[in-house]
């Protein structure tokens, strides 16, 4: 997985922390945060507000659940770079769910986000050199287990909840991720977002801050034998593997561990 861009880390944080607008931060420079009238910090819970609509009818989209300035733009990449847009967005988890489905409806596409159920893995995904190192740095420096834990709970730098409870760390030739089921997601904390095409491989959200990002998987890197060049880090390793460079896996959510704890991020 790789870590986003400064330059879009740059654009995100000149938009208003005051919740839920939505915005187009790098598809055009001339549009401005419009505000919505949902507030990302209105839902007290973990929430999984997903709509469900028809695989053929365009979902309904009266103003009150999206922007008119997101719409317009959408409209525009979605006509400019078809299947492998992304756009960035601010607003609630029920917004960006919106967009979603609209926007993939409009390229003749469903988005599937019914989380299967979770199949533990039979064996250690630390299976390499590269791995165990990884592994025995995770659990000597910062405790997490690799088979998860239900109870534990995530804060970001500004003692904000991110998740409750985790189900794997999975070790993949791009580093240690943190593993989590939708519902552990405590969204009201996520209010940024990148919304991408079904030619991609992962949705992207961010709290407040942008210091915290989360890899909302919708497909495998099944094709990838190794993680991707143009975003090394420092346990970034090439082993060529023919199952893909991670297990990540569709219906589940990442985050990386060592950019959680290096941002100020804490467990209790």
């Amino acid at each position: 997985m790789a870590s986003f861009a400064g330059s879009w880390r740059n654009a995100v944080r000149s938009l208003s922390v005051v919740p839920a607008v939505a915005a187009a931060a790098n598809v055009t420079k001339d549009v401005k945060a419009v505000p919505s009238q949902i507030s990302c910090s209105s839902k007290p819970a973990l929430v999984r507000d997903i709509p469900k609509f028809g695989n053929s009818a365009l979902p309904p989209l009266p103003p009150a659940t999206l922007a008119p300035v997101l719409l317009e733009t959408l409209e525009r990449v979605l006509t400019a770079t078809g299947s492998f847009f992304d756009l960035d967005c601010y607003g609630s988890k029920s917004e960006f769910e919106d967009a979603l489905w609209w926007s993939w409806a409009k390229l003749g596409s469903a988005c599937d986000r019914t989380s299967p159920a979770y199949k533990q893995r039979a064996a250690s995904t630390a299976d390499s050199a590269n791995r165990v190192r990884d592994k025995q740095r995770v659990e000597s420096k910062w405790g997490l287990g690799e088979s998860g834990d239900a109870s534990l709970e995530f804060y970001d730098p500004a003692g904000e909840l991110v998740a409750r409870g985790y189900e794997a760390v999975v070790y993949g030739d791009h580093g240690p991720y943190i593993e989590f089921k939708e519902e552990q997601i405590y969204w009201p904390t996520f209010c940024r977002h990148r919304l991408k095409g079904p030619g991609r491989t992962h949705f992207e959200h961010y709290n407040r801050d942008v210091s915290i990002k989360l890899y909302d998987q919708f497909k495998t890197v099944a094709d990838q034998p190794d993680p991707p060049a143009a975003f090394p880090n420092a346990f970034s390793c090439s082993n060529n593997r023919s199952e893909g460079y991670a297990d990540y896996r569709a219906g589940r959510l990442y985050t990386s561990v060592d950019s959680f704890f290096e941002a100020g991020g804490r467990c209790a």
